[in-house]
C-alpha cells in the first residue's frame, strides 16, 4: 500500500510552530485567487473585465488594481522571510524557466509595441502576479493545508453566488451571480466543482463527504443556471479524463502526462476522420452547441484577428498592445462592427499569437506541456492532488479555446492554471523535506 506523506500533516500540524508572518505567507495564494472571485466583483473595477464600450479607452490604468497587487507583493516578500534564500530550488523547474522566457519576451516586445507605455505597465503587473504565485505556492508550508484553505474560499464563493442568484434577476442569457457576465459564474462554479471533488476524495467521515457533495451539487446547479455551456461541458468531461489518466498512471506506473498527450493526439485524429466521414464540420458543431454557426459571433472576431496576426506572425503586435489601447490602435481603427468593443479575441491561443507571434505561442505550448509533466510527477506521492492539478490544467487549456486567459492580467483561469502547475513543486518539496528528517 502506498503511503502518502502529504496526508500525514493536516491544518493543525501545519499551524504548529508558525509565526504570524508564516501564517500570513500561507494565506497569500488564497488572497491572490480571492481577488478575481470576490474582491474585484464587489469593490474594484477589473482591468481585465468584461467587453464593454468603456474598454475602448482602457489605456487608462486602474490604480486600485495596481495598488492591490503591489501591496500584496510587498507583504509577500516580507512574510516570505528566509524562504527567499532557497529561491534557487525553484529554478530547478523547467516550468519556471519557460515562464521567465515568456515574460522576458513580453518585456522586450515593448520595443515594437505601438503603445509602449501601456504595454510596460501591463507587463510589470503580470510579472508581479506570476512572481507572487510562484513564491507563495512553491514555498507554502504544506500543499494539502493550502488546498484546504482554497476549498474554504471556493465554498464561500459558491454560497455567496447562491444567495445572489436568489436575490438578483438573471441576465437575458443566464444568471451571473455576483459577476457581470454569466460566463464568469459558469467558470467559477466549474472550478469549485473540481476542488470539491478533490475534497470528497481526501475527506474522512460521512459528514465531511456529505458536505462536499452538497456544495458540489449547489455549484453544479449554479453552473446550469448560468447557461455557460462551455464551462458545463468541461466541468463534466475534464475531471473524468484526468481521473482515468491519473488512475491508469497510478496502477500501471506510467506517466500521466504522456497518457494525456497521447489521448489528445489520438482524439484529434479520430475527430478529424469522423468529421470527414460524416461531413459534420466546425460550423455544425457550433450549431449544435450554440444554436448558430459562428460560435456566438466568435468566427467574425477570429477572422479579423487572423488577418492582423498575418501582418506580424513571428513576434506579434507586442504584449497587451492590441486590445483596449486607445483610439490609435488597429483594433479601434479597423475592427468591424461589435469587434471594436471587445478586449479579447475569445480565444487565448489567438490572443497570444496576436501579441507575441509564433515565438510566444511556442513558449505557451511548452508551459502547458511542462505543467502536465509537473502534475504527473506527484501521482506516486499523492494521486488525488495529481488528479486535481490535471483536471484544472485540462479545464483551463480547453476553456481558452473560446475565452482568453493566458498571461492575461489577473484572469481567474490564468491564476488557477499557475496554481495547478506550481502546486506539484510544493508536494515534492514536502516529500523531500520529510525524507531528510
Amino acid at each position: 500500500m502506498t503511503v502518502h506523506p502529504v496526508e500525514q500533516s493536516g491544518p493543525q500540524a501545519a499551524m504548529h510552530g508558525q509565526t504570524l508572518l508564516d501564517r500570513i505567507f500561507n494565506w497569500i495564494p488564497v488572497l491572490l485567487l480571492a481577488y478575481p472571485m470576490l474582491i474585484s466583483p464587489f469593490f474594484l473595477v477589473s482591468s481585465g473585465g468584461e467587453d464593454t464600450a468603456a474598454n475602448i479607452s482602457a489605456s487608462k490604468s486602474n490604480a486600485l488594481n495596481q495598488l492591490f497587487w503591489i501591496c500584496l507583493f510587498m507583504v509577500l516578500l516580507v512574510s516570505a522571510g528566509r524562504r527567499l534564500l532557497n529561491a534557487f530550488t525553484v529554478l530547478k523547474s523547467p516550468l519556471i524557466w519557460i515562464l521567465m522566457l515568456y515574460l522576458l519576451l513580453a518585456v522586450t516586445s515593448v520595443l515594437w509595441s505601438h503603445a509602449p507605455g501601456i504595454a510596460f505597465r501591463r507587463v510589470v503587473l503580470q510579472i508581479i502576479i506570476v512572481m507572487s504565485l510562484v513564491i507563495s505556492v512553491s514555498f507554502t508550508d504544506d500543499a494539502r493545508s493550502l488546498l484546504s484553505r482554497l476549498m474554504l474560499l471556493m465554498n464561500t464563493v459558491v454560497l455567496m453566488n447562491a444567495v445572489a442568484v436568489v436575490l438578483l434577476p438573471p441576465t437575458p442569457i443566464g444568471h451571473a451571480g455576483i459577476y457581470t457576465q454569466k460566463n464568469n459564474l459558469g467558470a467559477v462554479m466549474a472550478l469549485a466543482m473540481m476542488f470539491n471533488i478533490y475534497g470528497f476524495l481526501v475527506s474522512r467521515g460521512f459528514l465531511k463527504r456529505f458536505g462536499m457533495l452538497i456544495i458540489s451539487a449547489l455549484a453544479f446547479g449554479l453552473l446550469v443556471l448560468s447557461q455557460s455551456k462551455t464551462s458545463l461541458g468541461l466541468a463534466v468531461l475534464m475531471p473524468v479524463i484526468a481521473y482515468i489518466a491519473v488512475g491508469m498512471a497510478f496502477l500501471f506506473r506510467i506517466n500521466a502526462a504522456l497518457l494525456l498527450i497521447f489521448g489528445a493526439v489520438t482524439g484529434a485524429v479520430l475527430l478529424s476522420f469522423l468529421s470527414l466521414l460524416t461531413r459534420f464540420g466546425f460550423s455544425d458543431l457550433s450549431l449544435f452547441l450554440f444554436n448558430d454557426e459562428t460560435y456566438t459571433g466568435r468566427t467574425f472576431i477570429w477572422a479579423f484577428v487572423v488577418d492582423v496576426i498575418s501582418r506580424a506572425p513571428v513576434l506579434g503586435q507586442g504584449y497587451a498592445s492590441f486590445w483596449a489601447t486607445g483610439s490609435d490602435s488597429i483594433a479601434f481603427r479597423e475592427a468591424p462592427g461589435f469587434v471594436i468593443l471587445l478586449i479579447q479575441a475569445h480565444n487565448g491561443y489567438l490572443d497570444v499569437m496576436l501579441e507575441l507571434g509564433i515565438v510566444g505561442i511556442s513558449l505557451l505550448f511548452l508551459v502547458i506541456l511542462t505543467a502536465l509533466f509537473s502534475a504527473a510527477r506527484v501521482v506516486s506521492l499523492d494521486y488525488r492532488i495529481a488528479f486535481l492539478c490535471c483536471s484544472l490544467i485540462l479545464f483551463v487549456t480547453c476553456h481558452n479555446m473560446l475565452e482568453s486567459a493566458w498571461f492575461r492580467s489577473f484572469s481567474l483561469n490564468w491564476l488557477i492554471f499557475l496554481l495547478a502547475a506550481l502546486l506539484p513543486h510544493a508536494v515534492v518539496r514536502t516529500w523531500d523535506n520529510r525524507s531528510q528528517n
